[in-house]
């Protein structure tokens, strides 16, 4: 008689547990914001003058001088849930869409909020420039939403190469969430010296850290080797570039203007950055892959030779 086993059905708990882990991630994106004391960016726009301290509480940086920390800080709160789905689903079964749902949940009601404190203050009948401010920062908000989506989804695969890929895309956004966290306790106008140099180096020291544990085994990973050697090339000066054409009063809201200017600086800022931290990314993915390499090396060599102990002699019993 054959015993059957019954089939296992996804139970409100597994769910739960994977929705809870996206809502820490999401949270934990944003958390140095929230620490630093999750006052709104004063706004050029603003009806009423108001002091730094005086404005309201927002949980996202709802500004054009605070576009590429927005970005940053909603981009990892995807990244953060993913790795700890990936981490737990390696013990038990879980439904993933609910962590990715938890995140989009923390992700929406924060945008909701800002942008509804955002848009009471903003004299959107007076100043058609507070419309066109309103809009552009609610879909850059949106944007980096469905990009924390993709970061989730990259994460929390069981494939290395496509998590690790994730990891070196997210390492430049990184920088930006740490160097987040000294600013929440100093405040912006006293930042600590150091502060540029370690947003600098954190993200080549993660792409490095990423491309080892990828590998180049099978040879696709390669791919995934260039294109993350690239983004941390480009992508600084990348959002440097946006952050001076965003932040630039003098451009009023010109977006030809801004998008020029952002052009022309870029070439500048990307000379100023230099291949050094890329050149130390590689370095550390090669040593580190070298590594990996000889350690499966040596215990394959070791399992084999435990096996040739214990596997017994045709000649031991006389035959």
């Amino acid at each position: 008689m054959t015993v059957s086993t019954p089939i296992a059905h996804a139970t409100p708990p597994a769910r739960l547990l994977p929705f809870l882990i996206g809502v820490g991630g999401g949270l934990l994106g944003i958390l140095p914001w929230l620490v630093g004391g999750a006052r709104l960016p004063l706004q050029n726009l603003w009806t009423v003058a108001t002091m730094p301290d005086a404005m309201p509480i927002v949980l996202l940086p709802v500004s054009q001088y605070f576009a590429i920390l927005l970005f940053s800080l909603v981009l990892l709160g995807g990244v953060f849930a993913g790795f700890a789905i990936r981490i737990v689903a390696r013990r038990r079964a879980v439904a993933v869409w609910a962590a990715s749902l938890g995140v989009l949940a923390v992700h929406v009601v924060a945008a909701v909020e800002s942008f509804a404190v955002v848009a009471s203050g903003l004299s959107l009948g007076y100043d058609s420039r507070a419309a066109v401010y309103l809009v552009g920062m609610l879909g850059g908000t949106f944007a980096a939403i469905l990009l924390a989506q993709l970061g989730f989804w990259m994460a929390s695969r069981p494939s290395v190469g496509i998590a690790a890929f994730g990891v070196a895309l997210a390492a430049v956004p990184f920088g930006q969430w740490v160097s987040r966290w000294f600013l929440a306790f100093t405040g912006d106008a006293f930042a600590p010296a150091f502060l540029p140099e370690l947003t600098r180096w954190i993200p080549a020291v993660i792409v490095g850290v990423a491309l080892a544990w990828c590998g180049i085994r099978p040879v696709w990973r390669i791919v995934v080797w260039v294109v993350s050697l690239l983004t941390l090339a480009l992508l600084p000066s990348l959002f440097g570039a946006i952050q001076y054409g965003l932040g630039s009063r003098i451009l009023g809201g010109n977006l030809v203007e801004m998008a020029s200017a952002s052009a022309q600086i870029f070439p500048l800022l990307l000379q100023e950055t230099g291949l050094l931290p890329v050149a130390v990314a590689l370095v550390i993915g090669i040593v580190g892959t070298v590594v990996r390499m000889l350690m499966t090396t040596q215990r394959e060599v070791d399992t084999g030779q435990q096996q040739a102990v214990e596997e017994p002699s045709p000649y031991a019993s006389g035959r």
